[in-house]
């Protein structure tokens, strides 16, 4: 097993990970370190979550990687690691335990409060096709050993460190997205005082550096439904896709939309921020 200190002095700074590399993200909380396992495709790069929050970096990497981690996540990694958001600061080879793509469940169904009401399980990598949802039953009810499941997400950096922030688990998934809801619908996001009190329904907010690829988003977003404008931020450096769906609309063809629009804009290079509950 050999260590490798990817950012000591002299030595070049990868910006492109290899299985088994193990990462430094920072959050309010602490250091928290991830090891990638698998190529994930257009969900970007799985990494398994290791135990505990740090004030200083480890001086040994192969205990924090021998332990049995928290879950598994898709992650934006080599963006993150392109854009200096996180730094590789070891290599461990993956327990045997962690070699195989590990069963996820996936966010089918919500209710009109944003409670998760059908879940369905499935390999980290089964491609999400069409074919794939028909083919899948939908679980209603969790067993207590579905509900250790990882979580079948893409987590761009901001919401990675969110969440290693507050100690999101899956066993706290329910929990924490209903608390995300109602936050939302007592304030709304800071970045949401963009738009209109009159606008009509829920609105999604999602911002990019370029305008070209916050027009891909806007295309993308139409044609599942949604009413999408596109303007300049507030701050006036970026572009922000404004994605709205009323309770008439199907547009909401996506079956999670948080979990669909996060993955939309950090596949562009973007930020999903949230959204804002009509009243």
């Amino acid at each position: 097993m050999r260590t490798t200190a990817c950012i000591e002095m002299g030595k070049p700074i990868r910006v492109v990970a290899e299985i088994g590399d193990i990462c430094e993200i920072e959050t309010p909380a602490g250091l928290a370190y991830v090891q990638y396992t698998h190529e994930g495709g257009g969900m970007g790069q799985l990494v398994r979550v290791l135990p505990g929050l740090f004030h200083s970096r480890p001086q040994d990497f192969s205990n924090v990687a021998g332990q049995t981690e928290l879950y598994f996540i898709f992650y934006t990694l080599n963006l993150s690691l392109r854009d200096k958001q996180c730094v590789i600061v070891s290599h461990q080879a993956v327990p045997s335990w962690a070699q195989e793509y590990p069963l996820m469940r996936w966010l089918a169904a919500r209710d009109s409060s944003g409670r998760p009401i059908g879940w369905k399980i499935m390999r980290a990598n089964t491609p999400l096709t069409i074919e794939t949802h028909l083919t899948t039953p939908i679980v209603l009810q969790l067993t207590p050993e579905q509900e250790k499941l990882s979580v079948h997400v893409l987590r761009p950096h901001p919401s990675m460190v969110k969440e290693l922030a507050r100690g999101w688990t899956p066993q706290r998934a329910e929990e924490m997205l209903l608390r995300d809801v109602v936050e939302a619908e007592s304030k709304g996001k800071g970045r949401g005082s963009e738009v209109s009190p009159s606008d009509k329904g829920t609105r999604h907010f999602l911002y990019f550096p370029k305008k070209l690829n916050a027009e891909k988003a806007s295309k993308e977003l139409r044609s599942s439904g949604f009413s999408v404008e596109v303007r300049r931020a507030a701050t006036g450096k970026e572009w922000l896709v404004l994605a709205t769906v009323t309770q008439t609309q199907s547009g909401a063809q996506l079956a999670n939309p948080r979990d669909e629009l996060e993955a939309l804009a950090a596949r562009l290079g973007g930020e999903y921020d949230g959204l804002e509950l009509a009243v």
